[in-house]
């Protein structure tokens, strides 16, 4: 009997009749799929509506071919749906009538544009306009942060809905939003103000360099038109209001408010971390905490999505059921705060999804009918696809319904397979009714509660690793564990930042009090993430993998999770898994040696970041840095040496003590990617604490890096082809400006050489020119971006290059009063030499070989 009992279905001997167990398996596996499609009934249009979106996109199809065969689909299900012997038919017409529909709608959200739509007004570049809108959401001051470098100034950013703009001295209707950012000193703007704003405006550009962030496509994936840029104060101006603008603007100001009630409290991180959490906002001071949070896999906390709004809803169900409300009247009380929340918080993906499924099943309870959450969620994203389509590939899209129908499909089977037999064995004994004390009772209860939320957390990573990994190159082997560890602290933030939220209109004083209370809670959590970022392997790097790839391991973990005791199962899990490690395993293989020395100048804007890959495979960096305010490491070098499958640097050459050529080192060497550092004999430590080659110098020795000095005459082969000869500086000068202890490098690869001048001065060059054979290279970079000094078109002869390239923010063209000879030289880089500029071309790739030399740009071959 016992072993009757201890034995599952799974476990019972093989039959010897192979084909009748065969039989039954088929037969137990259609009605399990039965049992599963028939409760959710929109699985089935949702996922023709998801194929559509993708046909639309991969498809070179007209939008009107998508339209006719949504409208021939509709119309033959129409007439078939009558005749019950036609019911294939009619499910494969009504199937392709849905492919139309999602393939059109995703056509005309991303190719089409309304006729007023204010970007139609502006093309490639900058152009100086004038325009009058809305301000939407709440503006952010933005400070700037303790970066290693240059720091861009503080600036006001916000969003500004456009309703006119100003062409030929008369205003045009226009629509759609533009990322505003005003420098200089600030005007006071609310929600709901309008305004008129003067500043340079222009469209959003792609990615410059290989992997980098394509600033076109998440403006157009969130509505983002266009981006302005006001220099000065004055160019920003509120309007008074108009007729119908009191209503409005009281809306905007009752929203900015209760917001700022959250925000404005005295803490650093506090207030823009309550924001986050509460109510979605967005805000530049959490770019640290946001990067660390993304790279310990926990990075979920910051939006709002289901756990968010279940701890709200829940919350405000209890106290409702608390009151002795019946249900409906609570699911009632639900909805209406549903509808206040959403109309203060910021309506992203997964608080609409969230908020959509909530309405579901409150309006069930309501109505006292069954409810379905699986259904519930496929109307959410049929809703939110059929709205907007682009969000099918946004990032929060995919984890928010990918996390939570995994969940929901998932959970059981990952919780019995982590404490099934404990469960199991727990429920063979039998306990005596009369020893029953409320300790056992809260230890079971703390027992259920413990697995439930260790199986949550783990059915959660599985299913989000694969997607981060795909989308941000890189998953934390923590996650899991701060998972489970953070979620208190969150909970502890949400609840009385709800609270404070909902008094903000009624008891200001109490409301604050409450806002204080989240706020510290958010700064408690704040030290921790900080504290999360010095643990050791906190994020693995993964190279490139494609969508097949997380298909595959999405294939092989339904497989693994539904493996049961029969062969055929076991099996197909295994061949699964085998095939996921081998594709993963090809996929993180380094790219191999190139056919010869490959020099790769990236775009930085104000700086100059050069990768050389040697023919043996191996990388080194000549410079990394960059002045235009942002982490060169993080935005630029780490995407382009993951997309390009290269190793990490063996080293670093740094020409000078300017931190537009080394300001992306310091992230580098904390996080080991980098092996050794070669800097010039003039780049010493100062007097100054906060000098930032002393940061450097101290970071190198913490991480025992080996550094090595150079100076005019030496030699460093880093390979058997590849040498790097340092022509300037000779040690002990006294009389060199900070550019002019520049390094001078000389690359030699395949009898070519590319000149690296550093930042170069007038008297450096002056110097070496008394020895132009030295000099002579087939590319040269320009010293110093580019900049004009007299001796510059003397140096550029002596080099006698037959390429030119140039690292800088512009075009380079001389100074505005130059004589008219100095536009004339710049004009003749452009027409007598192979001349690229990364302001216009982006990344530049060369390749020395002993033929001619081959060139490829962002934009391509030249």
């Amino acid at each position: 009997m016992t072993e009757e009992i201890l034995q599952s279905p799974d476990e019972s001997p093989e039959s010897p009749d192979e084909s009748s167990l065969l039989a039954g398996e088929s037969g137990l596996l259609a009605a399990s799929l039965r049992r599963a499609v028939i409760p959710v009934p929109l699985a089935w249009p949702m996922g023709v509506l998801i194929l559509g979106i993708l046909a639309g996109r991969y498809c070179p199809v007209p939008i009107d071919a998508w339209l006719a065969v949504a409208l021939v689909g509709a119309l033959a299900g129409a007439i078939s749906l009558r005749s019950a012997r036609y019911r294939t038919l009619t499910v494969a017409v009504l199937i392709l009538a849905g492919l139309g529909v999602g393939a059109a709608r995703f056509q005309l959200a991303y190719h089409t544009a309304e006729t007023t739509d204010v970007s139609r007004f502006f093309g490639q570049g900058r152009s100086l306009a004038t325009f009058r809108g809305r301000v939407v959401g709440v503006p952010q001051r933005v400070e700037p942060g303790d970066e290693f470098g240059y720091r861009p100034k503080a600036h006001l950013t916000f969003l500004v809905e456009a309703d006119s703009l100003q062409s030929g001295g008369a205003w045009l209707s226009v629509s759609g939003l533009v990322r505003v950012r005003l420098d200089g000193p600030f005007a006071t703007f609310r929600s709901g103000d309008r305004v008129e704003l003067v500043g340079w405006m222009g469209r959003f550009s792609g990615p410059m360099n290989p992997g980098g962030y394509d600033a076109a496509a998440a403006a157009k994936q969130r509505g983002v038109a266009l981006w302005c840029r006001v220099p000065l104060a004055q160019g920003a101006t509120v309007l008074p209001a108009g007729r119908w603008d009191g209503v409005m603007r009281w809306f905007w100001r009752w929203r900015g408010s209760v917001r700022s009630q959250l925000t404005d409290v005295d803490d650093a991180q506090g207030g823009p971390l309550l924001g986050a959490l509460v109510l979605g906002q967005r805000s530049d001071a959490l770019a640290s905490l946001n990067h660390t949070m993304r790279r310990a896999g926990i990075a979920h906390f910051l939006s709002i999505s289901g756990l968010h709004l279940g701890v709200f809803l829940g919350f405000a169900y209890l106290l409702c059921r608390v009151m002795c409300l019946s249900p409906r009247r609570a699911a009632a009380v639900v909805l209406v705060l549903l509808g206040a929340y959403l109309l203060l918080a910021q309506p992203r993906a997964p608080l609409l999804r969230s908020a959509i499924m909530a309405t579901a099943l409150a309006g069930s309870v309501l109505l006292g009918r069954p409810h379905s959450t699986l259904n519930a969620l496929c109307a959410a994203a049929m809703i939110l696809l059929l709205v907007d389509p682009l969000q099918l590939y946004q990032p929060g899209f995919q984890l928010s319904f990918g996390i939570v129908a995994g969940l929901l499909l998932w959970h059981d089977r990952v919780r019995q397979l982590l404490f099934g037999r404990g469960d199991q064995l727990r429920g063979l004994r039998v306990d005596d009714p009369r020893r029953e004390t409320w300790r056992r009772r809260a230890a079971r209860a703390s027992r259920h509660y413990f697995t439930q939320y260790i199986s949550l957390s783990v059915t959660a990573y599985l299913i989000a690793a694969p997607l981060a990994a795909w989308h941000f190159g890189m998953f934390s082997p923590y996650a899991i564990g701060l998972t489970v560890l953070v979620f208190p602290l969150v909970v502890a933030v949400l609840v009385p930042g709800y609270v404070a939220m909902a008094l903000a209109g009624v008891t200001p004083n109490l409301s604050g009090l409450f806002a204080t209370v989240a706020a510290r809670a958010a700064s408690i959590l704040a030290w921790g993430v900080e504290c999360i970022a010095s643990l050791p392997g906190l994020s693995l790097s993964v190279r490139p993998v494609s969508a097949g790839w997380v298909v595959l391991y999405y294939a092989a973990l339904i497989a693994v999770l539904f493996a049961r005791r029969r062969r055929w199962r076991r099996v197909g899990a295994g061949v699964l898994v085998a095939g996921f490690v081998v594709v993963t395993f090809l996929s993180q293989q380094p790219a191999g040696p190139p056919p010869g020395a490959q020099l790769h100048l990236l775009d930085v804007g104000a700086g100059q970041c050069v990768v050389l890959q040697t023919p043996d495979g191996s990388t080194w960096l000549l410079d990394a840095g960059t002045r235009s305010g942002f982490d060169v490491h993080e935005r630029t070098l780490a995407p382009f040496l993951r997309e390009r499958r290269l190793p990490y640097p063996s080293a670093a050459f740094v020409s000078h003590a300017n931190t537009d050529h080394y300001s992306a080192l310091p992230a580098m060497l904390a996080q080991g990617q980098c092996e050794g550092l070669y800097l010039g004999d003039y780049f010493r430590r100062t007097d100054d604490a906060l000098d930032p080659a002393n940061r450097l110098l101290d970071l190198a020795r913490d991480r025992a890096v080996p550094l090595r000095r150079l100076r005019a005459g030496d030699v460093i082969p880093l390979d058997d082809q590849t040498a790097i000869e340092v022509l300037w500086p000779a040690p002990g000068r006294t009389d060199l400006t900070p550019n002019g202890t520049s390094l001078v490098l000389k690359i030699t690869c395949a009898g070519k050489t590319v000149l690296l001048p550093g930042d170069l001065d007038a008297a450096g060059q002056r110097e070496l020119l008394a020895n132009p054979a030295a000099l002579d290279a087939d590319v040269l970079v320009l010293p110093h971006h580019g900049s004009w000094v007299a001796t510059l078109p003397a140096f550029v002869e002596a080099v006698s290059p037959g390429v030119i390239l140039v690292s800088s923010a512009s075009d380079p063209k001389g100074p505005a009063t130059a004589k008219p000879e100095v536009r004339t030289f710049y004009q003749t880089l452009r027409t007598r030499y192979r001349y690229h500029a990364t302001a216009k071309d982006g990344w530049v790739q060369l390749t020395l070989t002993p033929g001619p030399i081959d060139i490829q740009t962002m934009h391509g071959n030249k």
